[in-house]
């Protein structure tokens, strides 16, 4: 069963704005879960949540309430098999279709528990040693915000909906 529509969760706008690619490219609506209207109760849906300490927000709920196809997971952190292994795990995801896509850090856009709960995370990196590139990227991002979503990540996704 293919999805008819793209469901998205976001707190900061990466994970739409992957969605809006998404929907772009494929011609599928696209909603942010729980919007009103939305697709229909049971549909077959392409679902996008942002992670957070490796749960995918909104994931329980757009099973709850539609026939999740696919997921992707949004994070900042840079695509790494051991980490994605992890995320599929923690959030049951053995036997549904799953992509990470890298997408930023806006600590601006942060509000209430999420600002308090990186503050720490942000000074522990901060003073972390930065020794290779990707430590500093990392660290950097941390102070400043980083944005990584880019069309082209989203080539297994749409492969993959093309029946690739």
């Amino acid at each position: 069963m293919s999805p008819s529509a793209i469901v998205y969760a976001s707190a900061t706008g990466f994970t739409r704005r992957y969605a809006d690619l998404l929907s772009e490219r494929t011609g599928l609506p696209c909603f942010a879960l729980g919007a009103v209207p939305g697709p229909d109760r049971g549909a077959a849906v392409l679902y996008l949540g942002w992670l957070c300490a490796g749960e995918i927000k909104g994931l329980r709920k757009a099973r709850a309430r539609y026939k999740v196809q696919a997921v992707c997971a949004v994070g900042m952190s840079p695509a790494g098999t051991a980490y994605t292994d992890q995320v599929r795990a923690q959030n049951h995801l053995e036997n549904l279709p799953f992509f990470y896509l890298r997408g930023g850090y806006a600590p601006e856009k942060l509000t209430g528990f999420y600002r308090a709960m990186m503050a720490p995370m942000a000074r522990l990196v901060s003073r972390a040693p930065a020794e290779t590139e990707a430590d500093r990227a990392m660290r950097d991002a941390f102070r400043d915000g980083g944005d990584w979503v880019s069309p082209e990540r989203l080539a297994p996704v749409l492969a993959w909906l093309d029946g690739d």
